[in-house]
């Protein structure tokens, strides 16, 4: 979680509009993380890929209601976003998305927070 935290204080601290690809990344990065904290203290063990933890977590997700089953949603939003941003040509059309980032993975890291401390 702390790895989680650091980046997306990184992450907040740029300008979308100026290097979306950065924040988008930073974004994702801080989720994946709070996510597999989640899967070490649920399974002992984290995915060996970025697919195989984000259908860990919905797993895990869906049995938390609709408040999990959106952050599970929200996780691989922002995968799809990071891949665009990662491996996409424009970075126009990153700039909206890329403040939207921002928010869904605090709101993520949080919910994840709240789960471990329970």
């Amino acid at each position: 979680m702390a790895k989680a935290r650091r980046l997306l204080i990184q992450a907040q601290g740029l300008d979308p509009n100026e290097v979306p690809e950065s924040v988008v990344h930073l974004s994702y990065y801080a989720m994946f993380h709070a996510a597999s904290a989640v899967l070490l203290r649920h399974r002992s063990s984290v995915a060996l890929t970025h697919t195989g933890l984000i259908g860990a977590f919905g797993r895990i997700a869906k049995v938390l209601g609709e408040e999990g089953r959106q952050h599970a949603r929200a996780l691989n939003r922002a995968e799809d976003l990071r891949l665009r941003a990662d491996y996409g040509v424009a970075s126009d059309d990153l700039c909206e998305s890329a403040a939207g980032s921002i928010a869904e993975a605090k709101l993520f890291v949080e919910f994840c927070d709240s789960l471990l401390s329970t």
